[in-house]
């Protein structure tokens, strides 16, 4: 069964400072629980399982939260995401898909994230391509998902990869380290979102106010999946 995700009131628990800010810090995304009960209601609010609890729709768009990010969606960009993409193209022709990962810190690892976590997210995307054979597959992700999405389709063959109408990151870990493309991806399927001044985007895990400003800019990332559906 499908379900709309309310837009909740989130309090900000921290001020961004000029000094940076660690990706191990969840309060930097703009989620902090007062309570478990509170924390138990933001993880269920933020989270999308429309594909593997709903199955195929005409587009199936699955997105890779940031670090310490609660749900599977995390709360800005992802929800927004899910809002307006399922706003311009219908609520009912749209499942979207949240990565179910730890997103915990692995700025020291090979690509920046887990394999077995990116492994398991290419392994959904070949779900995707396997039970839907209709279906536009869009993938998406945010700071340390949006590493995920790069190492993800990594992993996948030419066949799937075809099957991919649009990839779009934001605030994206790789950006420098891939030389602004997803490797072996399609150049013009792919759109990398970085803010001015968001360091992350430059090779560098320093988190300043840019890197958690990206909830202005998913019109421009909904404007181009739809380009490509």
């Amino acid at each position: 069964m499908k379900f709309s995700l309310p837009i909740l009131s989130l309090s900000v628990a921290t001020l961004v400072k000029a000094s940076p800010i660690t990706l191990g810090d969840r309060a930097v995304y703009g989620v902090e629980a007062s309570s478990g009960d509170h924390e138990l209601l933001a993880r269920a609010s933020l989270t999308s399982n429309e594909f593997t609890d709903g199955g195929c729709e005409d587009v199936v768009l699955i997105f890779a939260r940031g670090t310490a990010q609660l749900g599977n969606l995390g709360a800005t960009p992802g929800l927004q995401l899910y809002n307006q993409i399922k706003s311009a193209l219908g609520d009912s022709n749209v499942a979207v898909q949240g990565v179910n990962y730890d997103a915990v810190a692995h700025g020291t690892l090979p690509n920046g994230v887990d394999a077995t976590a990116a492994a398991n997210m290419a392994s959904l995307i070949r779900s995707v391509y396997n039970t839907c054979p209709n279906a536009k597959i869009l993938v998406s992700g945010y700071s340390q998902g949006a590493a995920m999405v790069h190492a993800s389709i990594k992993q996948l063959s030419t066949a799937v990869k075809a099957r991919i109408a649009a990839a779009v990151t934001f605030g994206d870990t790789r950006n420098e380290q891939d030389g602004g493309q997803i490797p072996g991806f399609a150049t013009d399927k792919t759109l990398i979102i970085c803010n001015d001044g968001d360091l992350v985007c430059d090779g560098t895990l320093e988190i300043r106010a840019p890197h958690l400003q990206y909830g202005p800019r998913v019109p421009e990332a909904v404007s181009f999946m739809v380009s490509k559906v």
